[in-house]
């Protein structure tokens, strides 16, 4: 249930011939409820007091804070510095206002009309909605790391899957855009997923019909990639259109890929995937096959976790045109 709450403004809004600004501030909760936010005075404080607004500048343990969901939401790099210093500086800013343009578009529409770089009572708001969510799978918050998936999940459920299962696929996606594996073959359907092929030659599939192509999905569409042990080509020899080209072609700033792979998979495509963004998390998952009765193998995967930030800077990293 949604509150509005009537504040009374001057400091952050273009003034009335009276210099005050009448606005309206809609807020999902009355506190903090996350584990990152609660137990801070301050963020609460900015929750409900519009002079409490955390602003470029500042510094303090609220803002290491605010830094610390900013990378595990993958809304961007902050420097090395900021984080030591505890610094609202020139890299926390941006971050901010990246994460509060689109998709999200937090924006007080009574005197905006695009998003600032300010932690405002929306935008804490926003922020700790996003951290519940987060924090809702301890310890490694990225990929799963059995063949059965979440608990709740009823695996018997699914279609035949490759011997890895649900092993290596997202936890917690992002909450906007479409949601796409490439090459998948229903592992993420349960997540809903949608299996997508750029390339058309490895469309079809074994079970449940042919991978939609890439080529159908719009530009700027996608929050979520998944790719487990997939090719990602750069170029036009093995792949055409290529992997690279759609991914940076649909995805949306601030899109989270979840690649995991063999030792030989992150050995091949791994730098090319690492040149999408950020890495977010490398995450080495144990992985024991049952290659024939009572012979067992370990092949385990790495999962890398990384944020496009911004697809048209990657496009320039893999000279691509835009």
């Amino acid at each position: 249930m949604l509150r509005t709450v009537q504040l009374r403004c001057s400091e952050l809004a273009s003034v009335s011939t009276n210099g005050v600004v009448l606005m309206t501030v809609r807020l999902s909760r009355n506190r903090l409820v996350s584990a990152q936010f609660r137990d801070d005075d301050k963020l609460q404080k900015c929750l409900t007091t519009p002079s409490a607004h955390v602003m470029p500048g500042t510094r303090g343990d609220h803002v290491s804070l605010i830094q610390g969901a900013l990378v595990k939401l993958g809304a961007g790099v902050i420097s090395a510095s900021e984080i030591s210093s505890k610094l609202y500086g020139p890299s926390t800013a941006n971050a901010i206002l990246r994460y509060k343009g689109p998709p999200r578009n937090i924006i007080n529409t009574s005197y905006q009309r695009a998003p600032d770089n300010i932690v405002g009572q929306m935008t804490i708001d926003r922020l700790d909605a996003d951290m519940v969510e987060f924090e809702k799978i301890p310890d490694n918050p990225y990929v799963w790391m059995t063949i059965e998936g979440p608990p709740e999940h009823n695996h018997t459920a699914c279609f035949p899957l490759e011997s890895g299962g649900h092993r290596g696929t997202p936890i917690n996606p992002l909450p906007f855009g479409l949601k796409i594996n490439i090459y998948g073959d229903h592992e993420t359907d349960y997540l809903n997923f949608i299996d997508v092929a750029p390339n058309p030659e490895f469309a079809n599939r074994k079970f449940g019909g042919p991978r939609l192509l890439t080529k159908e999905l719009g530009p700027r569409t996608v929050g979520n990639i998944a790719v487990r042990s997939s090719p990602i080509f750069e170029n036009h020899i093995h792949s055409n259109p290529n992997e690279v080209e759609e991914i940076l072609r649909v995805a949306m700033p601030g899109c989270r890929i979840t690649y995991t792979g063999t030792e030989e998979n992150i050995r091949t495509f791994g730098p090319t995937v690492l040149k999408f963004g950020p890495l977010i998390s490398t995450i080495e998952i144990p992985d024991l096959t049952e290659i024939e009765p009572g012979r067992f193998e370990y092949t385990p995967l790495t999962a890398y976790v990384i944020t496009i930030l911004d697809p048209d800077i990657a496009r320039r990293r893999f000279l691509l045109p835009n």
